[in-house]
Order: C-alpha cells, then structure tokens, then sequence
C-alpha cells in the first residue's frame, strides 16, 4: 500500500486522537512529559506505517 505523506499523517493522527480518547496514553502531572508520551505514540505509528521497526 502506497499512503501519501499526508495520508500517513492523517491515519497516525487518527490513531493517537483515539488512544488519548480511550486512555491508551497516560497523562503526567508534567505537561512536558505528557506531549512527549503523545509525540512518541505518533511517531511509533509514523514509523509503523513506512515499515521501519523491528517487529515487521
């Protein structure tokens, strides 16, 4: 499957806004800490997508 860098974006987008919403991303007391968890979910499923883990 061929996705569009903006395809990727908008389906690794979906999946996080769906993770925070069934608290799949736990929330810190720092808010730093928390955009980082958020920004680590995101890219875990960027990478997914372009088939760059080690799980594949």
């Amino acid at each position: 499957m061929n996705l569009t860098d903006r395809d990727k974006i908008t389906l690794a987008k979906s999946f996080t806004e769906l993770a925070i919403e069934n608290n799949l991303i736990t929330p810190c007391a720092d808010p730093v800490k928390t955009a980082n968890e958020v920004t680590a979910f995101f890219n875990t499923i960027i990478d997914t997508i372009e088939g760059n883990t080690d799980n594949q």
